[in-house]
């Protein structure tokens, strides 16, 4: 349940971005700025430390107060979210 509602909350941040980062003139890669920017925090930070800061899962979960497996399922969700955003956007040609 609350990842559906995690869901249906980065839908309405993807919209407010539609319009977002017209400086990136790659398409594919403004998707992927667009869906970045959308995800919730908790899964934007996760995301952010794994692939811009290189952590370990453990090194995310000792970082932000979560256990091992909850720092694991947030990245999951983060890429889960990330590329039904970005082919939602490809889909509805944005």
């Amino acid at each position: 349940m609350i990842q559906c509602i995690a869901l249906w909350h980065q839908r309405i941040r993807e919209n407010r971005l539609r319009d977002a980062f017209p400086e990136v003139e790659d398409p594919e890669l403004r998707r992927l700025h667009r869906a970045v920017a959308s995800l919730p925090a908790l899964h934007h930070e996760v995301f952010r430390l794994a692939r811009f800061e290189d952590l370990t899962t453990d090194e995310i979960a000792a970082r932000l107060g979560l256990s091992r497996r909850q720092a694991r399922r947030h990245f999951v969700y983060a890429l889960v979210m990330l590329m039904r955003s970005m082919e939602r956007q490809k889909r509805e040609r944005w």
